[in-house]
């Protein structure tokens, strides 16, 4: 029964650490590709006109800014720097005006290192949101080439339909852009996702108060502008998990040490007649505790590495299918398995310990005596 149970207990604990390490990094993820939610402007662009021409100002600031905030280790990552302007496209003859983005790969900052949340596009390549395709009659699978300013470039593909601006923008790498449109060195903004919960918590101020007040001590050429309530709900969304994932955790831990100790006590104790005739055979209560605390440490163990291995690997296996975009990352932490064999083992041995030191010290006939009642 020993092992059994040991087994059941490692198993659910190794399931839950593997799971929770992927659900963390799929919430993460998720919560990310929300998108970015902080922007650093030009100086010079009037917020009202930028909102009301739907995100888009041709005021640009030096791609210096960049290095700036990087240097400055500012409490931002992933930042993405881009470069925009309106032009007219066209493609087999079908002309319409559109949105050009040169964007840059998402750039980590110094000591944050994360996947990358944008990736750089191909040197000629442009790809096409689906709207802007659809009036364009740009074929998904065969999609040809596009015409931007008497250049030519091959569309990589045609985007997903999100149901924002991007449905109606070319994107084209940053420094095609800026050779395209004669602004080298120059961007139109930088998109990136703030990491202010330490300086927030520390100085107890909001992040609009941490970001503005870093950005006037790294620079004089731009303006922040926070998308407070996707920043919010990212927040959010990652401390509920974080909390509900602990205290999970907490509840399955106790569990886990009340089970075992109650178990390997109970085991112990329907062994006092056991206990007795050992005694009365001439064996003393150093070799009947050690024989014991052997047996006890034999089912842990085997029931430890039964368990850590089925819940670790049946949660591995089911996470691959589970998270859709994390699920092929998930690995399997055997440093943690390790450790929660090794608590269950010793909880065993603890739980034997204590009854068979007390049942071997009593007299023979005390205790074979009260078992036969």
């Amino acid at each position: 029964m020993l092992v059994g149970v040991v087994a059941s207990i490692t198993g659910i604990l190794s399931y839950f650490h593997v799971n929770k390490s992927g659900f963390t990094k799929e919430i993460k993820r998720n919560v990310r590709d929300i998108g970015s939610n902080v922007v650093i402007l030009p100086k010079d662009v009037d917020q009202v006109s930028y909102h009301e021409q739907g995100g888009y100002s041709e005021v640009t600031m030096p791609e210096l800014v960049v290095e700036q905030l990087l240097a400055h280790k500012a409490s931002l990552n992933h930042l993405i720097p881009m470069l925009e302007r309106k032009e007219e496209v066209s493609h087999d003859g079908r002309k319409n005006p559109a949105r050009i983005v040169g964007i840059s790969a998402s750039i980590p900052m110094p000591g944050r290192p994360k996947a990358p949340m944008q990736k750089a596009l191909k040197e000629g390549m442009v790809q096409v949101g689906s709207s802007l395709a659809q009036k364009l009659s740009i074929d998904r699978d065969n999609p040809g080439s596009l015409e931007i300013t008497g250049q030519t470039f091959q569309v990589e593909r045609v985007n997903k339909a999100s149901g924002t601006w991007q449905d109606g923008v070319v994107f084209i790498d940053l420094k095609a852009a800026q050779k395209l449109f004669q602004q080298e060195g120059q961007i139109s903004r930088i998109e990136a996702i703030e990491c202010t919960s330490e300086k927030c918590e520390e100085l107890g101020v909001t992040p609009n108060v941490v970001l503005t007040n870093e950005l006037v001590s790294i620079t004089d050429q731009a303006q922040i502008l926070r998308r407070s309530e996707m920043a919010n709900a990212r927040t959010a969304i990652r401390n509920m998990s974080s909390a509900n994932l602990s205290l999970l955790s907490n509840v399955l831990w106790v569990f886990l040490v009340v089970t075992i100790l109650l178990l390997t006590l109970w085991n112990t104790t329907q062994r006092k007649s056991e206990i007795g005739v050992f005694r009365a055979i001439g064996f003393g209560q150093g070799k009947i505790v050690r024989t014991f605390l052997a047996r006890s440490l034999y089912l842990a163990i085997a029931g430890a590495v039964v368990g850590v291995m089925t819940g670790s690997l049946f949660s591995f296996f089911q996470m691959q299918s589970a998270f859709s975009v994390t699920g092929k990352k998930v690995s399997i932490d055997w440093m943690a398995g390790c450790t929660i064999g090794a608590l269950a083992i010793m909880l065993a041995i603890l739980a034997a310990a204590i009854p068979s030191m007390i049942a071997a010290s009593k007299h023979p006939a005390d205790i074979i005596g009260k078992d036969s009642v």
